[in-house]
């Protein structure tokens, strides 16, 4: 019965549970990470809330299509399914099991009164004797065997549904891996990719919770309710039909608070997302942030956000505390009714006790399996949800299959191209004609080169090539056949490609190579690939030479990346090698070194180049020229010069004049330059050797083999920080005192919780009165008066029943409202002090974007349970046991120690069921999540792993990465399966040690009924109330490490700090003066840029161009004059003032800085660029347009519908680089800057854009009379040939200054940058 008791307490103190599964069941741990989506989505509704009411009225509507649920279960093999039959007989015997022990409470009652019906009427005298055990010994007896049966049962059940769950789940995972990976280009263009890998993150987790030991609750939870419905209705039907009237109330109560509960949570996401997106501009654009000092129009849009979502964090607590206060009143008042009708019935001799307690309490389990029914039937129809979306995909046979075994696939190919009458439009972009109808021919062996403005259909012709598309009409030929004729894994394994984004996995150097690779390599032939494209020497100097570790790491410039994606292209040894950009974000020196590795890659095949840098393809055996998807010119480098189109006009466009002096081309010494890479790479590497030394985490040691994957080492340091924060002490006295605004909502809080701990000692108390008062009274004398007797106890249950709904409302609105008015300012505070830092500090490995943004988002939701979340807890458990001993301690001490003694045990097996479920369910999201990042990899880079057809070896290394998470659950079926079996038969087991010891004290005339079955009842109810309320420990434990981080954050000084005193003039003259710096960027302290050499003057009102190969110090300049960072010694100065001598804002408030990646905040275009002058000065759109003017933009904006007030998108993504960046001059330009830094502004572009930005440059250099002095960085030389001065810059210092004329007369360095990038004839 004690099982009985368990469950309709369950009923009552199920509120943890019932009020989590309404607010948690849709709300993922990281509520506010924004995505793309849930950003747009809230930013939309800013604007127009109406039409997104409407919206969502629609989607309402519209339900979500889901899977029947036995499509759940595809991936299971025969002896799976086997399992889960016998799980499901399992989990279903467990709930019937519950109901069918009311039988034999009732009986148990029966025997009890008929034994003791004498000794308990007033005024008779107790004879000991033993006839209470006898008459109950084989009742008792069943309890045990009951008892065991449940340990067994559930015990098996629990282990089969988990380890049945996660196979099923890895298989699930890997199939839908495999399908991702061999899908059409098509496909993944109208993918979202982040949303393809949180897919295979959440959409595969809640697939498995549905079909895993949630399923086997919904099994047993059903059951539980038919059983105990269906006796309820067997043993006594009219009062069963009384109690059935109050499920419609109950189901309104629970139905209301779900619906109310459910669309605040989503508001408050949404909003939260919102916020998340905000916080996700300001970080991936701090140095943008910085310069324009826009941190305080950043606090005020994550604010407004902040404050919308407290808001809807409010409603949602109103809705929970009442929805669950009212829950429990109409629970206590048909417990009320439920009594008073039954003890009418006894009074006139319809119902003995056993029929009145079977039917009472086999209505109650019934009712509480009803109410905990929605928790796990949502479990199970999320699951049915995903599933629809997950085997959509898996379903998915793509147009051009990478899998598929069919087609050609001969000994060897020859190279032979031709596209004939092609013409081709991207799926996403069925409008836009790109290629309109190529007709070309490419013999083998030679060099064909692609030339022309972005968008003319280059980089397609190279796609359509590889068969990522086809071609909508005409054909494309190779050796004589139609590419749609060959298989399409032999074709790309003969094609090599190099692109303008070289991808390196995150593996070592030596795999990554192997990639390449298509038959067996020896070590000799990798050495020999590296050493065709230049890159051995470097590898070899790395620390662990071709074991070294990469991916994410800097360890690596552009160019070596370069090279080693080129060695590897030369390992797979393709008969066509296709050159997308391949040189195009590389300096001088790193591009000369490429450019001879191609050269030597191409050599004996059929190469196929796409360029920018025109100096980089003159060597061509035929070059073509593409415009808006049409071939306008083909010919040689001199033929199409002679001819004087198109192509001549982008040579002239980068041509650098040198008719000053009479120079003659110079031929480069190639060993020159690796000797000078060598040099460079040896000062990194001592440095380097150095670094490594110093790490105290000792992560290199680990283990060089190859299988060694960088997420592995990643675990260990979060291992290692864990293990730091768990010895540290939780700083809850200061939270409480950020908190003293919210004291009297804690403190209402806390009364609540009180009332609300009592209500279930109190609860036992008073149904071991009416059971006592039923059992051994006269009929006439059970309800004697209205306000009397069982009529009196009944009323009582209703009082009751309001002290429940007061303490429950009360406990929950006061600490939820006071999480969410702390939470806003905690929020805040955090922002506020990661704008404070200085840009080294977003430098760290550790301080990503995406680890920040989320990091704020989840250590303060986390700071914030630690009071809202456990306080409540706590004070429900003080006050649960202060009122549940002091009742049972005075009805029977013996009882009260003998239940005490598996006290422990029910608290044990409660916390320890409920710890280790979440324990597990964090953990192996965590894993999953983790392993996640493997298969996440390919699928970003998707077209590099389809281009080296690798799409097997990622699949590999996922089925690798899952093992861990697959051995966790497979752990977490035997273990976490002993606390489930435990928790289900423990409460069986007390009752029989009670009942045994309460026969043998009413036997031995010490205690009476009433004393023995309100000391067992109390001491259990508080008993498991403590147990489901110890929960709060693991939220704590989360709490704690985000509450030590977020205060170190807090209490952190920054280096620079911004809100030191300092001059201000209000204007300056603009000289720039840099003497004797050393320099090292705080992320490698051992890599200095400048050695104390770098010095350097700039007068007010001139141009000054910094030129010099990648890394050599040119941008560090600027982060020098902006203050991002300090030299380590040495001055920077502005107008004869040390930069540190002004204050940050005044400083940054006469610079302007345009950079190389121009970045946009989601704002409209007229915001954007007003966003370059001080909030506190009035902009007027006549201000505005005159920039845009200068700017070169105005026409284009102006031809916008929506005009100034466009949206950009998330980092500008409505508009074109070329767009993007002269917006970005434009507003730097109404900033009216005395000094403009022009950091790398066009390198990006391709020639057109390049064209238009160039010009709008241009147009600034030009207004001499500006009073402006502009510092310019440039790789194109032929865009800074007319600055006032040039400054070229190597080994940390100037070592070259003066005009572009006079530098070319003193022939060193800058001239042969000059003459490495000319494109003249030859």
């Amino acid at each position: 019965m004690a099982r009985s008791y368990s469950s309709t307490k369950g009923i009552h103190t199920d509120q943890n549970t019932l009020a989590s599964s309404y607010s948690e069941k849709h709300v993922p741990d990281v509520e506010e990470l924004p995505t793309q989506q849930t950003s747009e989505k809230a930013m939309n509704d800013t604007t127009d809330t109406d039409s997104g009411e409407k919206d969502t009225d629609a989607k309402k509507k519209k339900k979500d299509p889901s899977v029947p649920i036995h499509r759940l279960f595809r991936f299971c093999t025969p002896l799976d399914a086997f399992l889960v039959v016998v799980g499901c007989i399992l989990s279903a015997g467990i709930g019937v099991l519950q109901p069918a022990m009311i039988l034999v409470f009732g009986q148990l009652l029966g025997n009890i009164q008929d034994t003791f019906s004498d000794a308990m009427v007033p005024g008779a005298e107790c004879q000991p004797s033993d006839a209470g055990v006898k008459m109950t010994m084989s009742l008792i007896l069943t309890f045990v065997y009951m008892g065991t049966g449940v340990l067994v049962a559930a015990y098996l059940s629990n282990a089969i549904w988990v380890a049945c769950g996660e196979r099923q789940a890895r298989r699930l995972r890997l199939a839908y891996v495999h399908s991702i990976l061999r899908q059409d280009m098509a496909w993944f263009d109208k993918a979202d990719e982040g949303s393809l890998t949180t897919r295979l993150a959440s959409d595969t987790q809640l697939i498995q919770d549905g079909i895993s030991e949630k399923f086997g609750l919904f099994v047993a939870g059903l059951a539980q309710f038919l059983g105990g419905i269906i006796i309820s209705l067997a043993s006594g039907p009219i009062m069963s039909l009384v109690m059935i009237s109050t499920l419609p109330l109950m189901m309104v109560a629970g139905g209301c608070m779900g619906v109310f509960t459910m669309k605040y949570t989503i508001l408050s996401q949404d909003r939260y997302a919102a916020a998340g997106a905000i916080v996700e501009q300001a970080f991936s654009g701090i140095r943008t942030v910085s310069s324009f000092s826009l941190q305080n129009r950043f606090f005020k849009r994550y604010d407004e956000e902040l404050i919308h979502a407290r808001d809807a964090g409010i409603m949602r607590g109103n809705s929970l505390g009442y929805g669950l206060g009212a829950l429990f009143f109409v629970i206590f008042c048909s417990d009320a009714l439920g009594l008073w009708y039954g003890s009418t019935k006894i009074i006139d001799g319809t119902y003995g006790i056993s029929e009145l307690m079977i039917v009472f309490f086999a209505f109650l389990i019934g009712a509480n399996a009803f109410l905990q029914l929605p928790q796990n039937l949502s479990a199970v129809s999320s699951a049915a949800g995903a599933a629809h979306r997950i085997f959509a995909t898996i379903d998915r046979v793509p147009e051009i299959d990478s899998t598929s075994t069919e087609g050609l696939s001969p000994e060897n190919m020859h190279g032979d191209i031709e596209f004939r009458n092609v013409k081709f439009r991207y799926p996403t972009r069925p409008d836009v004609p790109i290629l309109k109808n190529l007709n070309l021919k490419v013999h083998p062996g030679q060099t064909i080169a692609f030339v022309g403005p972005s968008g003319s259909g280059k980089s397609t012709s190279v796609s359509l090539l590889q068969r990522f598309y086809d071609p909508i009409d005409g054909q494309i030929f190779l050796d004589g056949k139609d590419l749609k004729d060959y298989n399409v894994g032999w074709l790309r394994r003969q094609i090599g490609v190099v692109s303008q984004e070289p991808v390196l996995f995150n593996m070592s150097i030596k795999q990554n190579l192997m990639m390449g690779a298509t038959r067996e390599v020896t070590h000799d032939e990798l050495l020999d690939a590296c050493k065709k494209a230049n890159c051995h020497l470097f590898i070899s100097q790395l620390p662990d030479g071709y074991d070294t570790m990469i991916g994410g790491t800097g360890l690596l410039s552009g160019g070596q990346k370069q090279r080693i994606a080129i060695a590897r292209a030369i390992l797979k040894n393709p008969s066509i090698l296709l050159l997308d950009e391949a040189t195009s974000a590389l300096d001088t020196q790193s591009e000369r070194l490429v450019q001879k590795a191609l050269d030597a890659a191409s050599a004996d095949r059929t190469t196929i180049v796409i360029a920018h840098r025109l100096s980089t393809i003159r060597n061509a055996d035929l070059i073509v020229v593409m415009d808006q998807g049409d071939l306008v010119e083909q010919g040689t480098h001199n033929e199409l010069l002679a001819q004087g189109g198109v192509y001549a006009a982008l040579v002239q466009k980068q041509e650098i004049a040198l008719q000053d002096s009479n120079l003659t081309d110079v031929e480069l010494d190639h060993d020159a330059l690796q000797k000078q890479e060598q040099a460079d790479m040896e000062k990194a590497q001592e440095i380097q050797i150095v670094t490594d030394k110093r790490e105290s985490i000792n992560l290199t040691k680990l283990d060089s083999r190859a299988s060694v994957d960088a997420y592995e080492l990643k675990i260990q340091k979060q291992k290692q920080e864990k293990k730091l924060a768990s010895q540290q002490r939780a700083p809850v006295w200061r939270v409480i005192n950020q908190m003293r605004p919210e004291w009297p909502r804690l403190a209402m809080g806390l009364v609540g919780a009180a009332v609300a701990g009592s209500i279930m000692p109190i609860f036992g108390l008073l149904f071991a009165l009416v059971l006592n008062t039923i059992m051994f009274n006269k009929p006439e004398d059970i309800s004697p008066g209205p306000m009397s007797g069982a009529n009196l106890y009944s009323f009582l249950f209703v009082i009751v029943g309001i002290a429940s709904f007061f303490g429950f409302a009360a406990q929950i609105i006061g600490f939820e409202s006071a999480g969410e008015f702390y939470t806003r300012r905690l929020r805040n505070q955090v922002f506020q002090a990661y704008l404070r830092q200085e840009t080294g500090f977003f430098d760290d490995e550790d301080h990503t974007v995406g680890a920040l943004t989320s990091k704020l988002a989840i250590d303060a939701k986390n700071v914030n349970e630690m009071v809202t979340k456990t306080w409540g807890d706590i004070m429900q458990i003080v006050s649960a046991v202060i009122t549940g001993f002091i009742i049972a301690f005075t009805q029977s001490y013996v009882i009260t120690l003998v239940v005490l003694c598996m006290g422990p045990f029910i608290a044990f097996a409660t916390a320890y069921e409920s710890k280790l479920q979440r324990g597990f369910e964090d953990k192996t999201k965590k894993v999953n999540e983790q392993s996640g990042e493997v298969s996440g990899e390919a699928i970003k880079e998707i077209r590099t792993v389809a281009s080296l057809h690798r799409q097997q070896h990622f699949e590999d290394r996922y089925y690798l990465a899952t093992e861990r998470p697959h051995k966790l659950a497979q752990r977490k079926a035997l273990t976490a399966s002993v606390a489930y079996a435990l928790q289900q038969s423990i409460n069986i087991y007390t009752n029989a040690v009670a009942f045994y010891t309460g026969m043998r004290l009413m036997d031995d005339c010490k205690i009476n009924f009433l004393q023995m079955f309100t000391s067992m009842l109390v001491i259990m109810m508080t008993a498991q109330s403590v147990g489901r309320a110890s929960v709060f420990t693991s939220i704590f434990a989360k709490a704690k490490n985000s509450a030590i981080a977020i205060f170190d954050l807090l209490d952190r000084t920054p280096k620079i700090d911004p809100d030191l005193e300092g001059i201000e003039p209000t204007t300056i003259t603009g000289n720039i003066d840099f003497e004797n710096i050393t320099f090292a960027y705080p992320a490698r302290p051992n890599v200095p840029i400048f050695n104390g050499e770098f010095t350097m003057h700039g007068k007010a009102n001139t141009t000054i161009a910094l030129v010099g190969p990648s890394g050599c110090g040119k941008s560090t300049t600027i982060g020098m004059l902006e203050r991002w960072y300090d030299p380590l010694s040495g001055t920077v100065r502005v107008d004869d003032h040390n930069v540190n001598k002004y204050s940050l804002s005044n400083l940054r408030s006469h610079m302007a800085l345009v950079g190389q990646e121009p970045i946009l905040f989601d704002l409209s275009i007229g915001d954007n660029i007003r966003y370059g002058v001080d909030e506190s000065k009035n902009v007027t759109q006549e201000e505005v347009e005159e920039a845009c003017k200068s700017s070169n933009i105005h026409n284009f904006i102006t031809s916008l519908p929506q005009g100034y007030d466009t949206r950009v998108g998330d980092k500008g993504s409505q508009l074109s680089g070329g767009q993007k960046q002269r917006i970005a001059i434009a507003r730097a330009l109404i900033r009216k800057p005395k000094i403009l830094l022009l950091d790398e502004a066009t390198s990006a572009l391709d020639s057109e854009s390049e064209k238009l930005v160039q010009a709008a440059i241009d147009n600034i250099l030009d207004e001499k009379d500006s009073g402006r002095t502009t510092i310019t960085i440039a790789h194109r030389l032929s865009t800074i040939q007319n600055a006032d001065v040039i400054l070229v810059i190597k080994d940390g210092r100037v070592i070259e200054q003066g005009s572009h004329f006079e530098l070319l007369k003193l022939n060193g360095v800058y001239s042969d940058l000059v003459h490495q990038q000319s494109l003249s004839a030859n």
